[in-house]
């Protein structure tokens, strides 16, 4: 998926509106109506609609004298699919005189208005100001806005002018996350921080793991009195489980000959959801996550925990997207695996194709542990 832009209008020269060429089309045919019929009654009947073209010509602001701001304003910077979003652009006249105009916005097609409108006319006095209020969802990508586009017009709207002003603005779309129970990795290596994965070494934790002889400084609490009764002179110390957490790195397919379209839904959304919602529930139980998007281009996070390295994920599985692929790319035996930790849980999020098994011996043979996440493209389709 791209990243679309909402591209503005351009500055515009003068130019009259339909009622200038109706009128003044009016006009002519009573002109000549008069001169045929030498009726001045019909001459009159002119006379009006001159007065009324002369007053809005009159009164046709001058372009290098208007002053107009524009400040845009989002109700947040970042978003998930199919979440409605505030955009306020609040246009100011700092002009010395009222100014008659229209404003509106240019919107990407993926884009969907779900209250307000994209268009106003309104007519501002000095100093005086309005508001432009919409509500929109868009999928999943950077948007970003640079200018507002005013029309500038006399209050009879006959003659107008264009401008472009500046009002930035930008916002992330993020994919879906959804809520799901903890996996139980029981991963063949871990990092020496409590966590969560049984670690099957002796320290602290919740499930029992043996029975030791006291070592000075071990609490009197884990003290296994029924071992002392039996052996006199002499103390012993349970031990538990310690629990520690894990290294993992997640591998989205993002090569064109996995991508598969049905009905406008896509193959590739429901990997980069269930990537965005691994990466999640991982951090979530303090695991340390890295992710590795793999396609024409390559998109990597390195290894981190916390909001911090959700943050870092999310951001870039925002901009994940398939593109056309060369012929380097297409295959697996390409995947640059030493980003990855040593001795890492490596979780790949792909429909799998012919000679892609290649890269799971690979992974065993560097010391990785491989887990397959493979969206069945027969039950999507």
């Amino acid at each position: 998926m791209r990243s679309p832009t909402l591209f503005p209008y351009r500055c515009s020269s003068q130019r009259m509106s339909s009622k200038v060429r109706v009128v003044s089309l009016v006009i002519l045919g009573l002109l000549v109506a008069a001169m045929i019929a030498r009726s001045s009654d019909a001459a009159w009947l002119i006379m009006p609609l001159g007065v009324y073209l002369f007053v809005g010509f009159l009164q046709t602001p001058d372009k290098t004298k208007v002053k107009l701001s524009a400040t845009r304003t989002l109700e947040q910077n970042r978003s998930g699919e199919q979440m409605d979003v505030s955009s306020t652009v609040l246009l100011k006249n700092e002009s010395g005189f009222p100014v008659s105009l229209w404003m509106g916005e240019l919107v990407d097609p993926e884009t969907v208005i779900t209250d307000g409108e994209l268009a106003l006319h309104v007519s501002l006095h000095p100093d005086e100001t309005a508001k432009l209020v919409y509500q929109f969802c868009a999928s999943r990508g950077d948007f970003s806005w640079e200018n507002i586009n005013i029309r500038v017009s006399d209050p009879l709207d006959l003659v107008s002018f264009g401008l472009s002003l500046p009002a930035s603005g930008d916002i992330q779309v993020r994919p879906l996350i959804h809520k799901f129970k903890p996996i139980g990795l029981r991963p063949r290596s871990t990092l020496h921080s409590p966590g969560s994965i049984p670690a099957r070494l002796g320290g602290s934790g919740t499930d029992f793991y043996g029975v030791r002889e006291y070592h000075p400084g071990d609490p009197l609490r884990s003290l296994d009195w029924r071992m002392t009764a039996r052996y006199p002179f002499k103390f012993f110390t349970k031990e538990f489980e310690q629990e520690e957490i894990a290294d993992i790195g997640l591998i989205l397919d993002a090569r064109q000959n996995m991508e598969m379209v049905v009905n406008g839904e896509s193959l590739f959304e429901h990997s980069v959801n269930a990537a965005a919602s691994l990466a999640e529930m991982f951090l979530h139980q303090g695991h340390r996550v890295s992710l590795l998007v793999f396609g024409k281009r390559l998109s990597i996070v390195f290894p981190g925990y916390g909001k911090i390295q959700l943050h870092r994920i999310m951001s870039c599985l925002s901009k994940a997207n398939v593109e056309v692929d060369d012929r380097i790319s297409t295959h697996l035996d390409f995947l640059p695996i030493r980003v990855f930790p040593s001795r890492s849980t490596i979780i790949s999020i792909s429909p799998l194709a012919s000679g892609d098994k290649n890269l799971y011996q690979r992974l065993k043979a560097n010391g990785y542990q491989a887990v397959l996440i493979s969206p069945d493209p027969i039950h999507f389709g």
